[in-house]
């Protein structure tokens, strides 16, 4: 497999992934052989690039965290939670309940490094696709950080739910492509605590889960919102979703910004450690947030181009890569050969 944007997409080429809409509906399928035409409709979902199958990346395999099936109802069960909230309304709780059981199920399972994929979300409903990304990277965080199972299922409920409060908030304040005004900013800012009132009338929800929501914009700090908490007196769960939230924000297109790659959101965040964000999750993050993602290609410190192959934890600066043009592998970590060799850019 490797990720292709969509302006190097040729026809005959074969999609290596499912696509589908905010709602969890299948929109193209995997193994389909692409033309002009489903081309051109990849390009008008905004998808910015998908990964196809080919024999030069044939064994560049990541496994998703949860499967196309559980995301697919993730997303189902998300779109559905937000869209009655704007009436007030509220989903089914035992879905919700199930699907936080299936995903805690494969967490806790995942051996392998964080975001080995690029996640693949089409322009409308970008709130469904980061509310499920954010769950499942928060679950990951907390099992590597020791978090029980109970612990587990309270943060991702959280994280499917953390940005519930936007659907009180006006869409063009939401998606504005400008400095907000300090009216608008102040209204956004509130939108933790309208999702806090709005899951504590309309559900059984515990405290954890109601508090991660709450609290999922407050900065270790104290100079986040609503309540500007610091320290250990934010809770836990809502430090884990912090992170996750902003990192999945930064890596995915926005109305005022294109998506930043990995490398420099993981950099962000290294750089803010102890100020916004927990060191201790920040350290996590350092020793396995994948930034250079199985079948992306990069350019090295000899200016060749390769395909990634493979990552390892605790050596994520140095996969093991394809060059380009000689079908050459290379393992950065245990090649001596190799070892002033060094990944210079994530060319996507």
């Amino acid at each position: 497999m490797r990720y292709v944007t969509v302006k190097n997409l040729e026809p005959d080429m074969i999609l290596g992934q499912e696509i589908y809409d905010a709602n969890g509906s299948l929109l193209m399928s995997k193994h389909t052989v692409l033309t002009e035409e489903n081309i051109g409709f990849i390009i008008f979902t905004g998808v910015p690039g998908v990964y196809i199958d080919d024999e030069f990346s044939e064994d560049a395999r990541a496994e998703e965290i949860i499967s196309d099936e559980v995301r697919r109802s993730a997303l189902k069960i998300v779109h559905d939670v937000f869209i009655k909230a704007v009436s007030h309304k509220n989903a089914p709780e035992e879905e919700i309940s199930e699907l936080v059981e299936k995903v805690t199920a494969d967490v806790i399972s995942n051996d392998d490094v964080m975001d080995n994929l690029i996640a693949v979300r089409t322009y409308d409903g970008y709130t469904y696709f980061h509310s499920v990304n954010v769950a499942v990277l928060a679950g990951v965080l907390g099992a590597k950080l020791g978090l029980n199972k109970s612990e587990l299922k309270d943060l991702i409920t959280a994280g499917f739910l953390h940005d519930v409060g936007k659907v009180f908030i006006s869409v063009d304040i939401l998606n504005a492509p400008r400095k907000l005004t300090p009216d608008e900013r102040s209204k956004m800012m509130d939108h933790p605590r309208m999702g806090y009132d709005f899951l504590k009338e309309k559900y059984h929800f515990n405290e954890n889960v109601l508090q991660g929501v709450y609290q999922h914009h407050e900065w270790f700090n104290g100079g986040g919102y609503p309540r500007r908490l610091a320290g250990q007196n934010i809770l836990f769960l809502a430090r884990i979703l912090k992170v996750a939230d902003v990192y999945d924000a930064m890596t995915g297109k926005r109305s005022y910004h294109d998506p930043y790659l990995p490398s420099d959101v993981l950099e962000y965040i290294m750089g803010r450690n102890g100020m916004e964000f927990d060191p201790i999750v920040v350290q996590l993050m350092s020793q396995e947030l994948c930034v250079y993602p199985v079948g992306c290609e990069v350019e090295l410190s000899d200016g060749r181009r390769a395909v990634v192959l493979h990552n390892r934890k605790g050596s994520i600066m140095r996969p093991k890569i394809r060059v380009r043009d000689t079908g050459d592998v290379i393992d950065l970590t245990e090649d001596r050969k190799a070892w002033n060799l060094t990944i210079t850019k994530l060319l996507i």
